[in-house]
């Protein structure tokens, strides 16, 4: 997919996107008013080299010494911290941890403290290197007093070996020992120096500060939550749009059939809560009278003159009836003679669109004339059409409601009775069933010049649309391409501004359905009109609809 694709996909899918990222943050914010907010502060300490060497060797001076990590969190030293602090032993256990390292220069020590509070932190974590510095004091003045002690006794020996070498300059054994005390005495000195001359046992390198939060804080888990969301509901509306066989954008009609687009029909709420949902029929300029007239314009190229256009859809509550309806007003407002025929026998719906015009017998008389003993002539036929409230525009309603419309239509006088309306009007537009699982458009189709077929955006399945598609061109129908309904598309805000008229208020379309809003035309008749008692004018007899004498027009 390219760029502008995916940002297509995004913008159509925009509420997926949202709905995850509201539910991230909703989270992220249950997660801010359920968690349990601790602080941690840490303070270290260096060991001098003696007492570094005696946590190394366990020793100092043959002294055995335990300066380990293990010791500054045992529970001697942590009642000893807690003592300082006002709190218990178990309280630090399992708020303070400790590690010992050494470099090859130097051996520190550090200590983790958390606290429910910055203060309580850096409390605990100074408590606790303070009882360890304490532990560590202790011990190296233990380890003294041992060395002295062992320093003394060393003395005593060395005296006592002196006076037997003294009295026995010969006595090798005497003169052995003494050496080795000697030496022993020495080496305790030396140590006892050391440990002396070695200063504090230990010097603070970093004191406990007041804790830091150990949890991210607000800012950081909003736009976590943000990107998270935002990342999740990306990937989603993608995945979603890859699995979705809905027409979501009149650019698909290239990727999934074989037929032009013929046009993008926009919704437009004042037509839903018309009572006579014509919009072509008022005075003001649309976004959807605009598309229906550019539809009419775009199939005036593909018909021959006097053409006849089958509309059928691929689902009911497509739109076929509404636009069906709109685009023969259109014609007839174009000044041609158009013939409107109720061919959808199953669930008529054009008396919503003309009233009493739509009702009557119409279709199915005529075709059951036609096949009996009596043909039908052109009088007979033109009898049949209704007239309407508007110039130039007839109806013929379906009729009575046949046992088996598709046994009605496979009849050879289909084809006949399609080519006498086709020579008694400019236009002859017929609204037939939705070509899935219905044989009734593809019969119609196949007497007609073309067929468009109605999909509706965001609601037809691809594979419904191809499916309705080749059923038509399977029964020999031509089918002159698709029109999207209820598109999302609309003109550019310039074209609106400049275009459509907004200085005059729209028209209610309503109105329309008022035949004494307007004025009525003057009738017509076939030149082989059956009724010797009809009085219309003399110029007018013998003029076909197409012939381009008066457009006819009626009350409904």
């Amino acid at each position: 997919m390219t760029l502008r694709q995916i940002l297509a996909v995004l913008w159509a899918r925009k509420w997926i996107v949202v709905v995850i990222v509201v539910c991230a943050l909703l989270a992220a914010v249950t997660y801010l008013a359920l968690r349990t907010v601790t602080y941690s502060s840490e303070a270290k300490i260096r060991l001098n080299t003696v007492v570094a060497g005696g946590a190394t060797s366990d020793d100092i001076g043959g002294v055995a010494v335990d300066f380990s990590e293990q010791t500054i969190t045992s529970p001697t030293a942590l009642d000893a911290a807690g003592k300082r602090i006002g709190e218990s032993g178990s309280a630090l256990a399992g708020a303070v941890t400790a590690s010992v390292s050494n470099d090859g220069h130097t051996t520190s020590v550090v200590v983790h403290a958390i606290g429910s509070t910055p203060r309580d932190a850096q409390q605990r974590a100074t408590a606790v290197i303070t009882a360890y510095t304490s532990q560590v004091d202790t011990e190296v003045a233990r380890v003294l007093v041992v060395l002295q002690q062992r320093e003394q006794a060393a003395i005593q020996q060395a005296q006592v070996l002196q006076r037997q070498v003294a009295a026995d300059p010969a006595n090798s054994i005497a003169s052995t020992n003494l050496a080795t005390e000697l030496s022993r005495m020495s080496s305790i000195s030396t140590e006892v120096d050391s440990i002396n001359n070695a200063g504090p046992t230990a010097s603070v390198v970093q004191a406990a500060a007041p804790g830091d939060s150990t949890v991210p804080g607000l800012l950081v888990v909003v736009l976590l939550a943000l990107t998270t969301g935002l990342v999740v509901g990306v990937g989603t509306a993608l995945i979603r749009d890859q699995f979705d066989d809905r027409l979501r954008r009149e650019e698909d009609l290239t990727a999934v059939v074989d037929a032009p687009m013929l046009g993008g029909l926009s919704w437009d709420r004042r037509v839903a809560r018309a009572n006579v949902p014509l919009p072509v029929a008022g005075t003001s300029r649309t976004d959807l009278g605009e598309g229906l007239r550019t539809l009419r314009s775009n199939l005036q190229v593909l018909l021959p003159p006097h053409g006849v256009v089958v509309v059928t859809s691929v689902e009911p509550g497509d739109g076929k009836s509404f636009i069906s309806s709109n685009l023969a007003l259109a014609w007839a407002r174009a000044g041609k003679r158009v013939v409107l025929v109720g061919g959808d026998l199953r669930k008529p719906d054009l008396r919503r669109y003309f009233g009493d015009a739509a009702v009557g017998e119409g279709f199915v008389e005529a075709l059951e004339q036609l096949g009996g003993s009596k043909p039908i002539s052109n009088g007979d036929l033109f009898h049949k059409l209704n007239k309407t409230a508007y110039d130039g525009l007839f109806v013929l309603p379906p009729g009575r409601g046949p046992d088996e419309p598709a046994d009605l239509l496979a009849r050879v006088g289909t084809g006949v009775l399609l080519q006498g309306l086709r020579e008694l009007a400019d236009i002859v537009i017929i609204d037939s069933p939705p070509g899935i699982a219905l044989a009734d458009a593809s019969l119609l189709a196949a007497h007609a010049d073309g067929a468009i077929v109605i999909a509706t955006e965001g609601r037809t399945m691809r594979s419904r649309l191809v499916e309705a598609v080749l059923a038509l061109k399977a029964n020999g129908a031509s089918v002159l391409g698709v029109v999207v309904n209820r598109s999302t598309r609309k003109l550019p805000r310039t074209y609106s501004a400049y275009y459509l008229r907004q200085g005059s208020p729209p028209a209610s379309y309503a109105a329309f359905a008022d035949p004494s809003a307007r004025t009525p035309a003057r009738s017509w008749v076939p030149s082989d009109r059956s009724d010797p008692d009809d009085e219309s004018p003399a110029s007018d007899a013998g003029r076909p609809m197409g012939s381009g004498g008066e457009q006819a027009a009626g009350s409904a």
